[in-house]
């Protein structure tokens, strides 16, 4: 069985797809419309939404199929000559389409008459999300250093890739 991890960041129902037009300061609805606002610096945004969905995609793609994603509370800043910036991160999967009731784990429910076995069924097929709170750092053109909030009080950044978020047994 696979289970990811979710973080706390802010939820949206807004899609990255777009990656040549530059965000609004807070809310990100980059659908292709024009923004309400831009950043200060557009490329190192593009760049990190770019290099997000990328990193999801390896990470999550084997085992959901990807819907949408997200990012909100965008700020960034230059420290020591290198911008850093955090934000909300949010991807909406659902699992791959198939019937619920050749799942494993459904299966079992269903054969143990298990009190839960309609509610695993019902929602199998139904899109999920998964936040994080982030933290880019852009090195360089080519090198992106991803961190995460790991306190659940106040902020404390360590580094991270996106396969950290899958729990494997």
């Amino acid at each position: 069985m696979f289970l990811a991890v979710f973080l706390s960041g802010c939820s949206s129902d807004a899609v990255v797809q777009d990656k040549t037009t530059a965000p609004p300061a807070k809310e990100v609805t980059n659908t292709g419309t024009e923004p309400k606002q831009s950043v200060d610096n557009p490329s190192s945004y593009n760049q990190i939404a770019s290099y997000m969905e990328e990193e999801s995609k390896k990470a999550f793609s084997p085992y959901y199929e990807l819907l949408e994603f997200t990012l909100s509370d965008y700020e960034e800043k230059t420290v020591d000559g290198k911008v850093e910036a955090t934000f909300g991160y949010q991807v909406k999967y659902k699992n791959f389409e198939k019937d619920p009731d050749t799942v494993d784990y459904i299966k079992a429910a269903k054969e143990k008459n298990d009190p839960n076995y309609q509610q695993l069924y019902d929602e199998y097929l139904q899109p999920k999300e998964m936040n994080f709170h982030l933290k880019a750092v852009v090195e360089d053109a080519d090198s992106i250093t991803l961190y995460t909030n790991v306190s659940p009080k106040g902020v404390q950044w360590e580094k991270a890739v996106m396969s950290d978020f899958i729990l494997k047994k």
